[in-house]
């Protein structure tokens, strides 16, 4: 039996779980609030992740498609306005990349690009550290009244239910895509179960309101 899936899966999570925390660190929202709903997402996260790598010519998309679920979380479960949602995922997304390029650089050498490649453990080594470092400094900062506070309802768009119905229905076009394109049938099903929760949790939401 292989362990590397379960590998990728534990230390990815571990990435997004701080990803989570810095983006509600830098606009103090409160992490607990939607801890289930969150990890419930990131675990869909981890398994896309995962066979999106398999397929080298979709690796590319695989940031593009995370930040998109960040999105749809916070719009759709937090209930922030689609455009502040965006903002503060891609905020979250990049503040983490730069943390890791900066382990990187002060490494001199030893988490280099190569021997990340050459020495997969180094890059769980990197996962760790950085997702260490990211949650926990993501709470001191909190602790500390860190982070920028918005008034978020000014922003939210006209018939905003709307654009996030669209773009639900926009993302699951993308796993037919996906399926078409023969790409592995586990990962088509975990994006598809994302995306059919946020649709569910839209619904549910709008009829509480």
């Amino acid at each position: 039996m292989s362990w590397e899936p379960v590998g990728f899966v534990f230390f990815s999570t571990l990435e997004f779980i701080a990803i989570y925390f810095i983006i509600c660190a830098l606009f103090r929202l409160k992490p607990t609030e939607i801890i289930f709903p969150a990890l419930f997402i990131i675990l869909l996260m981890d398994l896309q992740s995962f066979f999106f790598r398999e397929d080298l010519q979709l690796t590319a998309i695989v940031p593009f498609i995370n930040i998109l679920l960040f999105v749809l979380l916070f719009t759709v479960v937090m209930r922030i306005p689609l455009v502040w949602s965006a903002v503060i995922s891609v905020m979250g997304y990049f503040a983490y990349v730069l943390l890791q390029v900066a382990l990187v650089q002060v490494s001199f050498g030893y988490l280099s690009v190569n021997e990340l490649t050459l020495h997969p453990e180094k890059g769980y080594l990197l996962q760790t550290i950085s997702s260490v470092l990211g949650i926990g400094g993501a709470r001191v900062f909190y602790m500390l009244g860190g982070g920028f506070t918005f008034d978020f309802e000014k922003l939210r768009l006209k018939r905003e239910a709307i654009y996030v119905y669209t773009l639900i229905g926009c993302a699951l076009l993308l796993t037919i895509w996906l399926l078409y394109r023969g790409n592995t049938l586990i990962d088509v099903i975990s994006v598809s179960i994302a995306f059919i929760f946020f649709a569910y949790y839209a619904v549910k939401k709008e009829k509480d309101r």
